[in-house]
């Protein structure tokens, strides 16, 4: 699964403190290129959705710390947004919190002639994702791993 760059991994150390003390759960720093613009986004969540409000919150208390604490400016635009339902799940608490919902997951390569999967989450940890496919489960290494994201069943 993706992974964070190192610049990511150490503006996500920092701000995961700031947006527990909003009662917020920190999911993912990502940079991104788009239209010759540099963006850095931080995406913050919480059971029950989060708000344009609490997002703003979080936004005005991470600015300082990202311009001036670890002096990171090479971005354009900065935006603290939620994840939405069909985020990817990258972290071991995800695998908990959604057990027993539908998650779909595309491979990097094929297993048994398929690189995308659909199933009910049984369990994941730090080295394989088990999913309920048609009653049965099946198992796959987490390193092969390209993205996981829960479905949206209507």
């Amino acid at each position: 699964m993706a992974r964070r760059t190192a610049e990511e991994q150490r503006i996500f150390d920092r701000l995961i403190r700031v947006a527990e003390s909003l009662g917020l759960e920190l999911i993912e720093v990502k940079y991104r290129r788009e239209g010759g613009k540099l963006f850095l986004t931080v995406f913050v969540d919480r059971r029950g959705g989060v708000t344009i409000d609490e997002c703003g919150r979080m936004s005005e208390l991470s600015d300082p710390i990202i311009d001036e604490e670890l002096d990171l400016k090479r971005h354009d635009y900065f935006e603290v947004s939620s994840p939405g339902l069909d985020r990817p799940l990258t972290e071991v608490a995800d695998f908990v919190r959604y057990a027993g919902e539908v998650v779909s997951l595309k491979l990097y390569g094929s297993l048994e002639g398929k690189k995308n999967w659909q199933g009910l989450l049984v369990s994941g940890d730090e080295q394989e994702i088990v999913l309920n496919i048609e009653s049965e489960e099946k198992s796959f290494p987490r390193n092969g791993i390209a993205v996981i994201k829960r479905e949206v069943v209507f």
